[in-house]
């Protein structure tokens, strides 16, 4: 029997997506001790979760299976939001819950605005959609006429990230409403919110086709969990929880989450440290000279090379230890995006830079 026959006609052309690799794996590949590689390549947030975290986590009941209704959870969410618990769907990351809406909606086609994130494009494909590409104008802002021609098209779900991964630039109020204003569900992965930008939460009384997507991966620092979480109208946060995997959030990330929330206050503080180390490192890494830094409301910059090949930097730093973003899209051929980390991360960052030029 060939078993290729029973496998779906598409399989062969379906983009394959290329995840950051673990720590212990990539250190192997460089010949770096673990303890000297500089993580500045997926945005994670490299304080790592608080005390209490680790301690509820370690003390949760394992052997039985989650609440499939998230209720503590969602409400724990809806508290910190501002909105209802109905309006409140958890999921394993932001990603689950982009596979679920597309398993709702079952678009034909969608619009995917790149350079952002690979995820809204590759989940797409994999529920049979057409992915229309919607270039950013020079500035990476949205190009708003051309998303409205494609759903004119027909489009039916748009994916927009505010602040942008990798641009670091955030959606306005008004661009949203003239999105919103589309035929189409709009959704708006706020994923980096906590560190700048300005919130679509507010909006959501106004239009049922928005839906909020967020993450307690990057401010929390549980991006090893996956723990995501939609925001809706209650009407479609009930479709999403009908068609959601019963169990898609495991016990210790509900558990870990709701310790989150509830000394977000303390973890609020690192999230500044962040935000302060993400304007230091840009100010520093642009006086090499040939690395200018685009504004960013998020945990990263977008650094344009100037007279070098940027996959051929990001491989230099690499070899020193120091990981950092290249991409293939031609549109950042000439780019590298660097993490916000800690003080002595930017430090090695600096350091191995240093080392660069003088090779």
């Amino acid at each position: 029997m060939d078993i290729r026959e029973l496998i779906r006609e598409d399989f062969d052309i379906l983009d394959e997506y290329t995840p950051v690799k673990p720590l212990d794996v990539l250190a192997k590949e460089i010949g770096v001790p673990v303890e000297r590689l500089v993580k500045l390549d997926a945005n994670e947030n490299l304080y790592g979760p608080i005390p209490e975290i680790r301690e509820a986590v370690a003390n949760c009941d394992l052997h039985i299976y989650p609440d499939p209704g998230q209720h503590a959870l969602r409400e724990a969410i809806a508290e910190y939001a501002g909105v209802e618990p109905e309006q409140v769907v958890a999921g394993a990351g932001a990603d689950d819950l982009i596979d679920v809406l597309l398993r709702v909606v079952l678009p034909k086609a969608i619009v995917d605005v790149p350079p952002t994130f690979g995820m809204y494009g590759f989940l797409a494909k994999i529920n049979g959609a057409r992915v229309m590409e919607v270039a950013r104008l020079a500035d990476f802002r949205p190009d708003i006429p051309a998303i409205s021609d494609a759903v004119g098209d027909g489009a039916t779900v748009v994916f927009l990230a505010s602040p942008n991964n990798p641009s670091g630039n955030p959606l306005s109020h008004d661009e949203v409403r003239e999105l919103c204003a589309l035929h189409a569900f709009i959704v708006i992965d706020e994923a980096y919110i906590e560190f700048g930008g300005q919130t679509a939460v507010p909006l959501l009384a106004e239009y049922e086709n928005l839906v909020i997507l967020r993450t307690f991966s990057k401010w929390a620092g549980l991006a090893g969990l996956r723990v995501g979480y939609s925001l809706s109208s209650p009407a479609v946060a009930r479709m999403l929880l009908q068609l959601k995997q019963p169990y898609n959030v495991n016990v210790a990330a509900d558990v870990a989450a709701r310790v989150a929330l509830e000394h977000r206050g303390r973890i609020f503080e690192t999230v500044k440290c962040i935000v302060a180390e993400r304007e230091r490192m840009s100010k520093a890494v642009a006086s090499v000279g040939w690395l200018e830094p685009l504004p960013s409301q998020s945990n990263f910059v977008l650094f344009r090379v100037k007279g070098r090949d940027a996959g051929d930097v990001t491989a230099q730093l690499r070899r020193q230890g120091v990981l950092v973003r290249h991409y293939s899209r031609p549109e950042l051929k000439d780019y590298i995006r660097i993490s916000a980390g800690r003080p002595e991360d930017t430090d090695r960052l600096l350091e191995a830079l240093r080392a660069l030029e003088a090779a």
